[in-house]
């Protein structure tokens, strides 16, 4: 298993080799073509550069649609939902790269 290090992320120093939840809202910088890319997600005042996407899922509650997306970093995988609704994403989960 591989440590983490956060503290280029998150401004402290904290080695983590499980997943975090995390849910919060954020900025994201996507790309809609044939499918849904994200670029980059602006979270914590942190801008975080994606390599790959990892997987896609999607579900629904009622009308709504949730997509799930599962990004790489250089640091990390990063869990997003998107809801097609009103448009908005959060960070659900960060996992350590394996």
């Amino acid at each position: 298993m591989h440590d983490i290090d956060f503290r280029v992320f998150f401004g402290y120093y904290e080695v983590v080799d499980y997943e975090i939840v995390i849910d919060e809202p954020i900025k994201v910088w996507v790309m809609f073509d044939q499918g849904i890319f994200p670029i980059a997600m602006n979270w914590r005042r942190k801008l975080v550069k994606f390599e790959k996407l990892v997987f896609i899922g999607t579900r629904r509650v009622g009308d709504v649609k949730f997509l799930n997306l599962v990004c790489s970093s250089d640091a990390a995988n990063f869990e997003l939902e998107y809801n097609s609704d009103n448009y908005s994403w959060k960070v659900k989960k960060v996992m350590p790269r394996e």
